[in-house]
């Protein structure tokens, strides 16, 4: 498969008092044409500061990347002018984020709001972008497309300023889709559209999908692999069927138990104890080791490396390198 994008080592850091604090420590990850790969884990992980980072949208200061490559298409997009990414940004790369309301401009219709990505991207004329923003309102679903083109964002409900957003994200064919959270202020019957629209609309114009999410669910119906993410790092890798199947990490077998389930008679949900550590005062050593079930002397000591499984699958554990396996 050729890759779209590849992260290589990204670092991005946020600068407190004189502190540098890695929000974002060394990610690799590799996002081929027309594949869907879902970023998963908990709140503070750096799931959407890694996605940030892809867009050179990170507040600076204090933010900024340090260290690492964001190849997309050929280019190092570390590397680019503030110019030289507004062409890239909405055009080839286009990002859905978690909260449409904050994303939609207030005092703007809908359509007017599609009409200018095209305008600057697509170079169209008025006229045609907005019946270009027809076309991709029905695209999505909406049946009165020529009534909603004129409606303002807050006349609409989440699921159809949603759909909205993935009109507006979709309206110039991007290469590369990012959708943050996408559908976790949303219902689950507008969940499933939300998804299977998504779907629908990477093959139909052969997108590429980052998702961002902390919702299994999510992964399980979306994703062909999945990327989790702990502590600013990348712990496991795998095809979303292996990692349902067979999850590697103790933090990804944390997570996979802590899905409710229908089969299990069970009291409580099990859970991971304590939390994820904040990035100013990570601990030595594998960074999930306060909160595993199976560390022992050397997780305490040495930060473990992102090993490879097989073709498909890696995982930053100790457990599966053949220097040192507990007994």
């Amino acid at each position: 498969m050729t890759a779209l994008l590849e992260l290589k080592n990204l670092k991005t850091y946020f600068k407190r008092k004189k502190i540098e604090i890695p929000a974002v420590d060394g990610v690799d990850l590799v996002i081929n044409k027309g594949e869907t790969v879902a970023l998963v884990g908990e709140s503070g992980s750096g799931k959407s500061i890694t996605s940030l980072s892809i867009m050179r949208l990170i507040p600076s200061p204090p933010g900024r990347i340090v260290d690492g490559q964001i190849n997309f298409n050929g280019q190092d997009l570390a590397k680019l002018t503030e110019d030289e990414l507004c062409k890239i940004r909405g055009n080839d790369i286009s990002m859905i984020f978690q909260e449409p309301m904050t994303s939609l401009n207030p005092v703007l219709t809908v359509g007017e709001q599609i009409t200018e990505v095209l305008t600057y991207h697509q170079g169209m004329s008025k006229t045609m972008a907005k019946k270009k923003a027809i076309e991709m309102l029905e695209l999505v679903g909406f049946s009165r497309a020529k009534e909603i083109v004129d409606d303002y964002p807050h006349r609409l409900s989440g699921g159809m300023r949603q759909r909205v957003m993935i009109a507006m994200a979709m309206s110039c064919n991007p290469k590369l889709l990012i959708a943050d959270e996408p559908t976790t202020a949303l219902d689950v019957t507008i969940q499933a559209q939300i998804l299977d629209l998504m779907k629908d609309l990477s093959k139909k114009f052969e997108t590429s999908i980052l998702i961002i999410t902390h919702d299994l669910g999510v992964v399980s119906e979306i994703a062909d692999r999945v990327v989790v993410m702990y502590a600013g790092q990348v712990v496991e890798e795998a095809l979303v069927e292996d990692l349902f199947e067979n999850p590697l990490h103790p933090y990804t077998e944390g997570l996979m138990g802590s899905v409710p389930s229908i089969e299990e008679d069970l009291d409580r949900l099990k859970s991971i104890e304590g939390n994820v550590p904040a990035p100013e005062n990570l601990p030595a050593g594998c960074r999930f080791a306060p909160r595993c079930p199976h560390k022992f002397d050397r997780c305490t000591a040495e930060m473990p490396q992102l090993l490879k499984i097989n073709e498909t699958r890696a995982a930053r554990c100790f457990l599966y390198d053949s220097k040192e396996v507990p007994q």
